[in-house]
């Protein structure tokens, strides 16, 4: 009996685990810490040490030779395009995926557009460099603007575009930082206005190979896709040179399991001037649009009963890449009736991708957590939605939470529908996200996600015209507009039903199941609610440092404790007259309870303070200095000039920077500030003084 182990979390390893039980094989899932909502699709699960374990050879493949497992299924992302993998499996264990010489070429970008070029497919200038000297010096002789890459990057890390000389050295520095193999390379930037994001799905036997047609991910924010379709908005005409190019390539390198060729095309020029960009040898988040699913009834509180079909072709893509390594390694294209060219794709499929990020603050990760009452999933002929918030039915479990942390991806989930017409299938995404939600209607949760954009960009009136003018770069340009197009939609969706008396509501909002002073979530609220207060100072006796109030609610505006709670109250500490307040839990990462670190008063614009929970990567050279022990030598302080990195922080492997909000020096670094911790939302990192008050 077959048996896989599946090397990766989240929504695509329920896929690969769903895939592999339907063809009868045994399964084991990996999990880590807060993270295992996949594993009951499993037979068997195998926890890691810590997130870091997925990317770590050794561990993935102790996991599998302890399971006794046959297989391994890398999934996308993590180890799924690293050679080291499959090379350190011996032969009583498959690989599915190309083979390490498929993939020494296929994840290596350089060596990539070396292949297209060998084969006369027409690349985008471009250059291998090892310092940001070389980069800007390559910049220079083809001009700005240029993209940084990463060889080894994927999923938006390790790429930055430069418009300009001056931006190019921290740019390297971004793009360094987030390549674990720290090679980068540079080419001319071919992005913006006319220029397309379009992809070749393949399939091959390493014999044979073939082409399931196409994807257009147009759609981007910070490099990454958030939206696919299928097929593309090109014509077959234009469409038939990528096709062309990708199966020259799949051939040249005997290619075997799932691939994607990507291609940029301009549609602004007459004879559709296009590029290769890249190969993704693995299965793509995307994939979903490529083939055909079959309706499933949807229940509002979980998707274990949709099929995992996919869309245009009616190809199972990951059932057929795992029956291409099925165990006597023997079953070819021709077996699985995907030797001859495949029809002109049916329909129309749109696949839109839900992040946990906050689109007004750059789409930065909006970490929390997510319960079972949170969730409410769309349905109907025509939607389907993949994800990792769910997991299989286990009798005498409590209501299922998630949490949505640093470590990860932020995508949540996806949602594909599937249309006769391309309007058709707008409609069926805008219905769909309507329905849904995640963390409440009624803000009782600051969990932030990309609805907004997503519906925002169905309405606007360039999508409505068959996406003909968008490119790689408008949503970056039109951001604004779409998202207050999808905000002013979705608050309309939320209406009550007319008749519904608004006055029945009450402040105490039970969990299911629970009941007053079970300790479960919300309590049981009232103005006139009395409290007392007691303060004291760690460390010093009670007589030295107790302080008694009383607080009293004096109105409840709304009642979603602990995470929203509003109203007024009256206390012995503060004016006699009642203070109106609102309190929101954050759902990012907690500030240290032992007192290691200390927040930031955002009402001081000298505070310098995190801005979510992130892994410190660099601190700038004045916060270094104000850290060393103080000599008072009398010399000049590093200044720090407004806009400039006060710190770099990694989060989901991608660097970011917190800037100076002025020109000044540092007063004093916050608490527990240091290079390789893991800091939250709120942390206090510096105090500054402006350069005109400062001592010289």
């Amino acid at each position: 009996m077959p048996k896989v182990l599946v090397a990766n979390r989240g929504e695509i390893a329920i896929r690969v685990l769903r895939a592999a039980s339907e063809l009868g094989w045994d399964t084991v899932a990996l999990y880590t810490e807060n993270d295992f909502s996949h594993d009951t699709f499993a037979d068997q699960a195998i926890k890691l040490n810590t997130p870091a374990d997925y990317l770590n050879v050794e561990a993935i493949v102790k996991a599998a030779v302890n399971a006794q497992c046959t297989h391994i299924h890398p999934g996308y992302g993590f180890l799924s395009e690293s050679p080291a993998l499959p090379l350190a499996l011996d032969s009583s264990i498959t690989y599915i995926g190309p083979s390490p010489s498929t993939l020494r070429i296929a994840s290596d970008k350089m060596l990539s557009r070396d292949l297209a070029d060998s084969l006369n497919i027409p690349i985008a200038p471009g250059r291998r460099v090892q310092s940001a000297h070389e980069a800007q010096d390559f910049a220079r002789s083809i001009g700005y603007p240029v993209i940084i890459k990463a060889l080894d990057g994927g999923g938006g890390r390790g790429i930055r575009i430069v418009n300009e000389e001056g931006s190019l050295e921290e740019a390297f520095k971004r793009c360094l930082g987030e390549s674990p193999s720290k090679q980068l390379f540079v080419e001319k930037a071919l992005t913006g206005p006319g220029w397309k994001h379009v992809e070749v799905q393949i399939i091959g036997d390493g014999t044979d190979v073939n082409h399931l047609w196409e994807r257009e991910c147009s759609v981007q924010r910070r490099f990454q896709k958030i939206v696919e379709i299928a097929p593309s908005h090109l014509s077959r005409e234009d469409v038939r040179p990528l096709l062309d190019a990708s199966l020259k390539m799949a051939k040249k390198l005997q290619y075997k399991g799932l691939g994607t060729f990507e291609f940029l095309v301009n549609v602004d020029t007459p004879r559709r001037q296009w590029v290769f960009l890249e190969i993704n040898p693995r299965v793509q988040v995307e994939h979903t649009v490529t083939g055909k699913t079959f309706e499933a009834p949807l229940n509002q509180r979980s998707v274990d009963a949709l099929s995992t079909i996919e869309e245009i072709t009616g190809v199972d893509l990951v059932r057929a890449q795992i029956l291409l390594f099925s165990p006597n390694n023997k079953v070819t294209l021709s077996d699985l009736s995907l030797l001859n060219p495949p029809p002109p794709p049916k329909g129309h499929a749109i696949q839109l991708r839900i992040t946990a990020e906050d689109p007004e603050k750059g789409f930065q990760l909006s970490p929390g957590t997510l319960r079972g009452r949170d969730v409410n999933w769309p349905g109907g002929r025509g939607v389907r939605v993949d994800t990792w918030l769910t997991s299989a039915p286990i009798d005498g479990t409590e209501e299922p939470q998630w949490t949505i942390g640093t470590e990860f991806d932020s995508l949540l989930a996806k949602i594909i529908t599937k249309g006769a017409t391309f309007e058709e299938a707008t409609e069926k995404a805008k219905r769909s996200l309507r329905e849904l939600r995640l963390g409440g209607t009624n803000g009782t949760s600051k969990l932030k996600t990309n609805i907004a954009v997503l519906l925002g960009m169905l309405l606007h009136h360039d999508w409505r015209a068959a996406g003909g003018t968008i490119d790689t770069l408008w949503l970056e340009r039109n951001l604004a507009t779409v998202l207050q197009l999808g905000s002013n939609s979705t608050t309309k969706a939320r209406r009550r039903p007319k008749g519904l008396d608004a006055s029945v509501q009450s402040t105490y909002l039970p969990d299911p199941g629970s009941s007053p002073g079970s300790g479960k979530n919300n309590v049981l609220l009232q103005p006139g609610s009395l409290f007392h207060l007691t303060l004291s100072t760690p460390g010093q006796t009670a007589s030295q440092s107790t302080k008694k109030h009383a607080i009293t609610l004096t109105t409840i505006g709304q009642n979603a404790f602990p995470e929203a709670l509003s109203g007024s109250f009256q206390s012995t500490f503060l004016d006699s007259k009642p203070i109106e307040f609102t309190l929101t839990q954050s759902t990012s990462a907690s500030i240290s309870s032992s007192g290691d670190f200390e927040l930031a008063d955002p009402n001081d614009p000298m505070h310098v303070g995190a801005p979510m929970t992130g892994k410190i990567v660099e601190l700038h050279a004045a916060l270094r200095e104000a850290q060393a022990p103080s000599t008072d030598d009398g010399k000049r302080r590093t200044l720090v000039r407004k806009g400039e990195p006060v710190l770099v922080f990694s989060v989901m492997k991608m660097e970011n920077v917190i800037v100076s909000p002025c020109d000044g020096y540092v007063r004093r670094v916050g608490a527990g500030v240091r290079a390789g911790v893991i800091i939250g939302e709120g942390t206090l990192i510096c105090v500054l003084e402006e350069r005109n008050t400062s001592r010289l």
